[in-house]
């Protein structure tokens, strides 16, 4: 299938919330909950799809209806990782399978517990990539990065996929940088809270004290 994609986003939302102990993407946060933000980004923003792996068990009560509607659900789906239990690279081989099936330019690894994520950073990575792309410059990843650290998210160019999909248990996408060669380039920004993921109830209780302005 063939979307005349350009950069595809594969949103990781299988996560187990174990140190959180409920659902962290349905926590309340603002007007929305924490995985309604995240989500609501992505699909209003330049990236061309996203692609959101669940758990199994994972009924979607966390999205709004309105992502469910014209013209909105034209941008996104989900799909179910059956092996999430396994590990974030399980369900990291999920959302990349699905993506190829895509055809796109780029693929973009998106956290669904960063909501304060701004729209602003995706769709300069989305420009930065697609222009490099344009001009037959070949990058394996363009990463988001702060203080020199490479965060997410980040877009990879369909030739690391393989790479990608040899990563075992939870290894995430990161993993490479440490285990290659692997070049590519970083974006860096100014503004640490942009990567700011709530794994814990003291990182929710953090975040409800940032506030919500993150567009």
């Amino acid at each position: 299938m063939n979307y005349n994609a350009g950069v595809i986003a594969v949103c990781l939302a299988a996560g187990k919330s174990q140190r959180m102990g409920i659902n962290k993407l349905a926590l309340p946060w603002g007007k929305r909950s924490i995985g309604q933000s995240v989500l609501e980004k992505a699909v209003k923003s330049e990236l061309s799809f996203t692609i959101v792996v669940t758990r199994e068990a994972d009924h979607l009560h966390w999205i709004e209806r309105s992502l469910f509607q014209t013209p909105l659900q034209e941008k996104w789906k989900a799909v179910i990782c059956q092996d999430s239990d396994l590990g974030q690279a399980h369900s990291l081989h999920t959302g990349l399978r699905e993506a190829m099936e895509m055809e796109p330019k780029g693929i973009m690894i998106l956290l669904a517990d960063q909501p304060l994520l701004p729209v602003k950073i995706i769709n300069d990575l989305v420009f930065r990539y697609m222009k490099g792309h344009h001009q037959n410059i070949d990058i394996p990843f363009l990463a988001a990065s702060f203080q020199g650290i490479p965060r997410p998210p980040i877009i990879f160019s369909t030739k690391v996929v393989p790479d990608l999909l040899k990563l075992e248990g939870d290894e995430g996408a990161r993993q490479l940088f440490r285990k290659s060669q692997l070049t590519g380039k970083l974006v860096d920004y100014e503004n640490s809270w942009d990567f700011f993921d709530v794994d814990t109830k003291e990182d929710y209780e953090i975040l409800k004290g940032v506030g919500t302005s993150s567009e």
